[in-house]
């Protein structure tokens, strides 16, 4: 990195950033999230508890702008002048991050704001990242300068500077080592569901395992198969559900509870038996996807080829399309959107507007897409391919569910994977037979 850095004439200049945040550096808080399989990471727990007390050079930092004039600062932080003779304790709101930066100074260093503002952050630091417009440099060395401490924070302050100049070389090749770093520490989760497809099933799982890097949870939910498909899944070592036929809606929520609520996954992956990984360490873009937007969708080709059916993105991690269609056949999103939206409406029956409307619900809640004129959906469609096996459905089903999505179109509540007690006791042991394996 640092050869290639100076090949483009940028490694004096960004030494020169990184040694002036330096001071004020070296108090970020420690990493709290560099943690194997079974932790489980929300966003909110990234969050410091305690009252970070400012240091000697983050005075220094702040009585130097007051010296040039920037008495905004202290207003902003609600530091006096008499104070800072004291061990003086702050948290910074989101509002009061924003405002630091909107009305910080010309002469003010941004980078070393910026940190300063990280490290006595009182709310989850990619509120204010993602929201935030600096040039893509500052958070490049903001990135670098976070990177041995905080790999999350780091994470996302390379992946803004990304969305903020796509092909930039520099800030392209730290996005891909920084990302790889942080997917090391993440406990990723993938699901496949499957109804007499064993055929399907058996092609997906080996393709899985053979273009899958690191760890990973693996759960297949079959929804009460007559071929195969268990024996298929004992022989080869798979966690499996093997449960009475209800339909795909349930089935997802099996994968979906098994890998979130047992397993405790950072990001869940959730794939139907007909669509399979083509290239190796295809997942890495679908968790960057996920943590970024919440919730990603496929972008099968068939979507893709249609006449004004992408709206606008790329298709890449950090610029998904968006687009007027969606399919359930591969989707991924975070623990903490997971745990804000819930499941797949337990109300739909068999095939059809289920995911449509989980989607939707994501959407209505902030995580990407919108909901102005039409709905777009965001996707990606790197490292999969899909086979398009024949699915299962009854039309007249289908169209009870159309006019249940319709009835509920506006209600973005959490969702149970259940409707009542004697549902929940039953989906519960449909969850134990696959922790008895």
């Amino acid at each position: 990195m640092k050869n290639f850095l100076k090949r483009l004439g940028l490694f004096k200049e960004a030494g020169k950033r990184k040694q002036r945040a330096k001071p004020y550096f070296k108090f970020v808080s420690k990493e709290t999230n560099n943690k194997k399989a079974g932790m489980g990471i929300s966003i909110r727990s990234l969050v410091k508890e305690d009252v970070s007390p400012l240091k000697g050079s983050e005075l220094a930092f702040i009585k130097q702008e007051i010296k040039k004039g920037n008495k905004e600062l202290t207003r902003l932080l609600g530091i006096k002048s008499k104070d800072f003779d004291n061990h003086i304790k702050i948290r910074v709101s989101l509002d009061t991050a924003k405002a630091l930066v909107s009305r910080c100074a010309s002469y003010t260093d941004v980078t070393s704001l910026v940190t300063l503002i990280l490290n006595h952050a009182d709310f989850p630091v990619n509120e204010f990242i993602m929201h935030e417009n600096l040039a893509p440099e500052i958070f490049r060395d903001l990135a670098i300068l976070f990177r041995t401490v905080n790999k999350s924070t780091s994470f996302w302050l390379i992946a803004r500077a990304k969305m903020l100049r796509p092909d930039g070389p520099v800030i392209s090749e730290l996005f891909e080592s920084t990302t790889e770093e942080y997917i090391a520490t993440l406990n990723v989760g993938i699901g496949v569901i499957t109804y007499n497809r064993k055929d399907h099933l058996a092609k997906t799982v080996e393709a899985i395992k053979a273009f899958t890097t690191g760890d990973y949870q693996l759960v297949v939910a079959d929804d009460g198969s007559k071929d195969d498909t268990v024996e298929w899944c004992k022989q080869n070592n798979v966690p499996h559900t093997y449960c009475a036929n209800k339909g795909v809606v349930r089935n997802k929520n099996r994968a979906l509870y098994y890998l979130n609520e047992v397993k405790k996954v950072d990001v869940l992956i959730l794939l139907e038996d007909d669509c399979r990984p083509n290239k190796e360490n295809w997942q890495k873009e679908w968790v960057i996807a996920a943590l970024l937007w919440g919730h990603i969708n496929y972008a099968h080709k068939r979507i893709i080829k249609k006449e004004d059916a992408v709206v606008s993105g790329t298709g890449s991690s950090t610029l998904p399309y968006l687009c007027r269609l969606v399919t359930g056949q591969c989707t991924a999103c975070s623990k903490d959107a997971m745990d804000n939206i819930g499941y797949l409406d337990p109300r739909f029956s068999g095939y059809g507007a289920g995911h449509v409307e989980w989607t939707e619900r994501f959407i209505r809640q902030g995580y990407n897409g919108s909901t102005e004129k039409h709905w777009v959906y965001p996707a990606i469609n790197t490292g999969l391919n899909s086979d398009d096996a024949p699915t299962f459905k009854n039309p007249e089903q289908l169209e009870k569910n159309r006019a249940l999505k319709k009835k509920i179109s506006k209600d973005a509540h959490k969702r149970e994977p259940w409707v009542n007690t004697d549902e929940e006791n039953e989906f519960l042991e449909e969850i134990e037979s696959i922790k008895d394996q």
